[in-house]
């Protein structure tokens, strides 16, 4: 009786073990993340399209979704005539990966100053990624949605 215990105790701890890596933050994840951090920070509009997969979604707040890379570019470009970003981050609170899919969710945080003028907004919010893996092992993301913590420009403040 004593081996079955022994058995059991093994078992758990490996499928344990197992579904702890699962839950950490895969090193492919993390450089696409990285990457879409820089690129956002950088405002360049190609080089985060070029994370999405060809018929990656973008799911922007307050804005219909863009499909494919030649929209989300497109969709950045528009973006930065109106907004320049200060101090890009993202945090991830959540990775998991499935075989040659994952998730990512996390939190980000940016400054936002208008074009047209004003002073800088603090942003902050959250996200989920979707992502794909390809056969050479890198990482696309297929749909990204994120929305800010903070109320619509010109909203009431909520008390």
């Amino acid at each position: 009786m004593k081996w079955f215990a022994v058995i059991g105790a093994v078992a758990l701890a490996t499928v344990s073990a197992s579904a702890q890596q699962k839950n950490a933050d895969d090193p492919g994840v993390a450089k696409t993340r990285s990457a879409y951090q820089a690129a956002a920070g950088a405002q360049d509009a190609g080089g985060m399209a070029k994370l999405y997969a060809p018929d990656g979604v973008e799911m922007p707040p307050n804005a219909p979704a863009v499909k494919g890379r030649a929209a989300i570019e497109a969709f950045h470009k528009a973006f930065s005539k109106q907004w320049m970003v200060h101090g890009m981050t993202l945090a991830a609170t959540e990775t998991k990966v499935m075989g040659d899919t994952a998730y990512d969710v996390g939190t980000y945080k940016q400054g936002l100053m208008p074009q047209s003028g004003g002073g800088i907004i603090n942003d902050s919010g959250k996200y989920i990624v979707l992502l794909k893996k390809d056969a050479s092992g890198t990482w696309w993301i297929t749909h990204a949605i994120y929305n800010s913590d903070n109320p619509p420009p010109g909203a009431p403040a909520k008390k």
